[in-house]
């Protein structure tokens, strides 16, 4: 009710994408938060089990400013969380924060009925397509796809076999009890496994996906984490090459190669290093019009759409590995 009475009072219109991600409680809450939303008036768009990506893409697909993604992310079981937005594609940060905190504390509600409530079906199938559409790498490269049996495990191993990988599966059952580990590429067990299973296949990089599919951590083809700073800088470097004097906005708890690094410098690229946290970093891109933000934690934010298959073009170069990096 809270956020339905947040929406109507922003003027972002009646409408929100709602998904859920794959643990034993997040459909329950969901439908919770639905009728809450419902009772304030909204008109509630359900596309089911989704990756919070998946739900940012939705806002757009849908044409809805709205979200309320379920999610405990990378957190263990237990958790539980809403990635919420009124402005695509911003999400909450402190302000909005408090507002809403304000309204659900003082039960400040404006239960005004008429909300509305809609499935989506078969929108994981539309988000899918649209992620590998006219996008097919230029060799075959093999790719251990580590999801620890969270929600990433029904997108990650699709996606990468329909843009022409050889993919490993490495957990990636969906499985809400997390028997092996949390699906968290941050984590210490998950990273283990990661590079054992690169090293037993021969595989050419391994890439880590979290529980609600948007942080990412990478193994090269010798079994080493490359930090997901040091994949920013990477990421980077191809970019500016593409676009002069492009800006990036950065984690303060990021590499300092994004201001000395040879390459960006070459390429008159600026970086602006910034507060900690996916809507901080998220919200400074699009103030300063920024080409990409990038998290020490795993996140990758792209402005422009050709951004989003760098890596897999960098990663495709027939006489570089990532070791090369």
């Amino acid at each position: 009710m809270g956020l339905g009475t947040f929406i109507r009072r922003s003027g972002a219109g009646p409408e929100i994408v709602t998904g859920h991600d794959f643990r034993s409680y997040s459909l329950a809450i969901k439908l919770a938060l639905v009728c809450g939303l419902m009772a304030a008036g909204a008109r509630v768009k359900d596309i089911g089990l989704a990756l919070s990506p998946m739900a940012y893409f939705a806002q757009f697909a849908l044409d809805t400013r709205s979200v309320a993604m379920v999610t405990a992310s990378h957190n263990e079981n237990g958790w539980t969380g809403f990635k919420m937005g009124v402005a695509r594609p911003l999400t909450f940060g402190p302000d909005e924060m408090a507002q809403l905190r304000r309204i659900v504390l003082e039960a400040d509600f404006d239960l005004t009925g008429g909300g509305a409530y809609e499935f989506v079906p078969d929108f994981r199938r539309r988000y899918i397509d649209d992620l590998v559409r006219c996008r097919r790498i230029g060799r075959r490269l093999k790719v251990v796809a580590a999801c620890g049996n969270g929600t990433a495990g029904a997108f990650a191993p699709e996606v990468l076999e329909r843009i022409g990988c050889e993919v490993i599966v490495l957990d990636c059952e969906l499985d809400h009890s997390f028997p092996r580990y949390n699906p968290n590429p941050e984590d210490l067990k998950m990273l283990r496994a990661m590079r054992d299973k690169v090293l037993e296949s021969g595989a050419d990089v391994g890439l880590g996906f979290d529980g609600d599919g948007d942080r990412l951590g990478v193994v090269d083809n010798e079994g080493r984490k490359i930090f997901a700073d040091k994949v920013g800088v990477m990421l980077a470097r191809d970019l500016s090459a593409l676009h002069p004097a492009s800006t990036f906005v950065v984690d303060v708890k990021s590499t300092g190669l994004f201001a000395t690094d040879p390459v960006l410098q070459a390429n008159g690229a600026h970086t602006d290093y910034w507060k900690t946290g996916h809507s901080y970093i998220k919200r400074r891109v699009a103030e300063l019009g920024a080409i990409a933000g990038f998290e020490k934690s795993g996140h990758f934010f792209f402005a422009p759409p050709p951004a989003r298959a760098r890596l897999r073009r960098w990663a495709c170069r027939r006489d570089r590995r990532l070791r090369d990096a």
